[in-house]
């Protein structure tokens, strides 16, 4: 009786053994091969991810890079522009406007009006130009305190003998009436023409151009 239940235990257990076997363990490697595939699947997705959030981090840095360029040059040309509308107003201030008193006092004198026109009618005569001359003087000076200062030789001249007036405030201008040219020497023209070869070395001098 005992034979037989061993047996019976026997074929019990070797078709327990054979049902894990068949199911069990297949089953179970399946399970295992599926772990480890999903395993190594969220390797990859966590490296792409992680792949994709380097690139976004790249770009956002290229992009903020590109605008802190963007920014000080913007920056840079708004100071040289600041620094140079500083410098013309400082120019106009102490240059232009110094310039201008100072040649406006000088121009508007009765004595420094003869001898710029004696001077330039002396030069047509010596370059042998022979034309009628006419001397035109500002409205604010007397012909007789320019006659006065004159060269008798210069003032003969002159056409009717005497400079005429005309309306500009400074200087002088002698009009070759023949040639159809005048040479301007008023105040505005000494003002432009002092101007143009001064101006660089005042801004080498005060700004160091």
């Amino acid at each position: 009786m005992e034979k037989t239940l061993e047996k019976g235990e026997e074929k019990i257990q070797k078709i327990c053994d054979a049902l894990r076997k068949e199911t069990l363990e297949p089953a179970k490697k399946e399970a295992e091969e599926l772990v480890n595939d999903a395993k190594l699947r969220g390797e990859q997705i966590i490296a792409e991810a992680r792949q994709e959030a380097e690139k976004i981090l790249a770009h956002a840095r290229e992009n903020i890079e590109q605008e802190r360029n963007v920014f000080h040059s913007s920056l840079e040309q708004a100071s040289r522009q600041s620094i140079e509308e500083l410098k013309q107003t400082i120019e106009k201030r102490l240059f232009n406007d110094e310039l201008s008193q100072l040649v406006s006092k000088h121009v508007q004198d009765p004595k420094v009006i003869g001898k710029l026109i004696d001077a330039i009618v002396k030069a047509i005569e010596k370059e042998g130009l022979k034309t009628e001359v006419s001397a035109v003087i500002p409205e604010t000076v007397k012909p007789e305190e320019v006659n006065a200062v004159l060269a008798g030789s210069v003032l003969k001249k002159l056409k009717e003998g005497s400079v005429k007036i005309g309306g500009f405030t400074g200087g002088a201008q002698v009009k070759l009436l023949d040639q159809r040219m005048t040479i301007d020497i008023s105040e505005q023209s000494i003002i432009h023409l002092l101007a143009k070869y001064l101006r660089k070395d005042f801004r080498q001098l005060i700004f160091g151009d």
